[in-house]
């Protein structure tokens, strides 16, 4: 783990005045005394005073605008539009419902933190952080409060995009049989051109090493990391089709798709789970929801901002 830039970035987000550059040099000296004014007689145009120099809310907005200006109105932008979308569907969120998709925005954060600096669980992540003086606990509650208000944005959105979706029967029994219906275990390679494809592909009808030239020249990195193992797959999928005849063991030739050029080796075949269909009705309507939610997010927002009267009145430099 790079311990010093796990450090910056934790620090970031304990304590954000030190996050603002990429550059240390920035950062809150450690033995610098630092004031903050609670007089109801200081001027509220003058954001700090540095050795007796002022720097005014002016300077600091002009700042704040050239680094982060049209990111940051855009997503102003957004989070309006939904806000505004919201209403109109007399939609309205409960503390409850805040704080638990709060909670999930919080762990999503940390999980990704524990994956990137490759920490293996909570407690020795608490750890780290107890090295610079802190703790788990601060840590979720500063994280907290920034996200705070995405949970409230998401929450709207999901609930404005979730009226307008229905579940049929057909698509509960989909459901079931790319969950519980027989599924195929196989290695891929995946290549950008068809004659690569065929120059593998005749490589492996005379012995070649499917793993290696998978880890070493599948396009796919993901499957490519696992020896070219891919997550099982429906015999009924549009890849399934392709090779729902084949038998463990058995190569496919060349698939073309809008990822490349596939060539998929069997490893074995699993038969359908006998879970009763009505046992798992509802958590199956659950997730074809939370999957048509996915599916009609962006086009959604991508239709508010084109249907909506937008006017940017500022400048950038």
């Amino acid at each position: 783990m790079n311990t010093k830039y796990f450090s910056f970035i934790v620090t970031g987000l304990l304590f954000p005045s030190t996050f603002f550059s990429y550059q240390y040099v920035f950062a809150s000296p450690e033995n610098a005394v630092v004031l903050i004014s609670e007089e109801s007689n200081v001027d509220k145009d003058v954001v700090a005073i540095v050795n007796g120099q002022k720097i005014t809310s002016d300077e600091l907005y002009e700042l704040l605008l050239n680094t982060y200006g049209n990111e940051a109105l855009d997503v102003l932008i957004r989070r309006t539009l939904i806000n505004q979308e919201a209403r109109k569907h007399g939609i309205s969120l409960t503390n409850k419902e805040v704080e638990n998709k709060l909670n999930t925005l919080v762990q999503r954060e940390v999980s990704t933190l524990m994956q990137t600096y490759k920490i293996e669980n909570e407690a020795d992540l608490d750890r780290e952080l107890g090295k610079m003086g802190a703790n788990l606990e601060e840590f979720k509650d500063k994280i907290s409060k920034k996200l705070r208000k995405q949970a409230e944005i998401e929450l709207r959105a999901e609930k404005v995009v979730m009226k307008s979706i229905s579940v049929s029967e057909e698509d509960l029994q989909e459901a079931y049989d790319s969950i519980y219906g027989e599924k195929i275990e196989a290695q891929q390679i995946v290549l950008k051109t068809k004659r690569e494809a065929e120059e593998v592909l005749e490589k492996l009808r005379l012995g070649a090493d499917f793993a290696k030239i998978a880890k070493t020249q599948s396009i796919d990195r993901a499957s490519a990391a696992r020896d070219g193992k891919m997550l099982p797959f429906s015999p009924e999928d549009d890849l399934g089709k392709s090779v729902a005849h084949l038998k463990p063991g058995e190569l496919s030739g060349i698939i073309n798709t809008d990822y490349g050029y596939h060539i998929i080796k069997i490893i074995d075949r699993k038969a359908e789970s006998k879970k009763n269909f009505n046992s798992v009705k509802k958590e199956l309507e659950e997730l074809v929801r939370e999957k048509k939610y996915r599916e009609r997010l962006r086009p959604w927002l991508l239709s508010l901002i084109e249907n909506a009267s937008i006017t940017k009145n500022i400048k950038v430099d």
